[in-house]
């Protein structure tokens, strides 16, 4: 049988990720589970070049707001919860995340086929190179 005792959730504040929140709160109220929110704050364009953190103070606070809708969504569906923001490529934090946690979820989000095919997205890292299960809420 499965048993799911903490589910990772990436946010990025857009109206995708609050979705895949709402898929993680059923989730966890089926399997009286806690969630974690991770919002990660990716490198500026600056940083990628130069190799220097900038607007860290900035960034954390950014993050914060980007986690609030979700943390009322929680809060008001009664589900236990944390948070956190990290910085760097979201990605490897998700998966440096999830070896904590039982399964992933995460929204889709539009990506312009070049920058998928350079990079590619998120959710398809996840999936490729994680060790718990990924659930991705379109």
């Amino acid at each position: 049988m499965v048993q799911l005792k903490r589910i990772l959730v990436g946010v990025d504040g857009s109206e995708n990720s609050l979705r895949a929140v709402r898929y993680a709160a059923t989730l966890a109220k089926g399997f009286q589970a806690e969630v974690t929110l991770a919002h990660v704050v990716p490198p500026s364009d600056y940083a990628l070049t130069s190799g220097k953190a900038t607007y860290m103070e900035k960034d954390a606070k950014l993050g914060g707001e980007r986690l609030r809708a979700s943390e009322e969504l929680l809060k008001k569906e009664k589900v236990p919860f944390n948070s956190v923001v990290e910085f760097g490529v979201p990605s490897e934090q998700l998966l440096i995340l999830s070896k904590d946690h039982d399964a992933v979820v995460v929204g889709t989000r539009g990506l312009s086929p070049f920058k998928e095919a350079l990079i590619g997205s998120t959710s398809h890292r996840l999936v490729q190179l994680g060790k718990v299960p990924v659930t991705i809420v379109p």
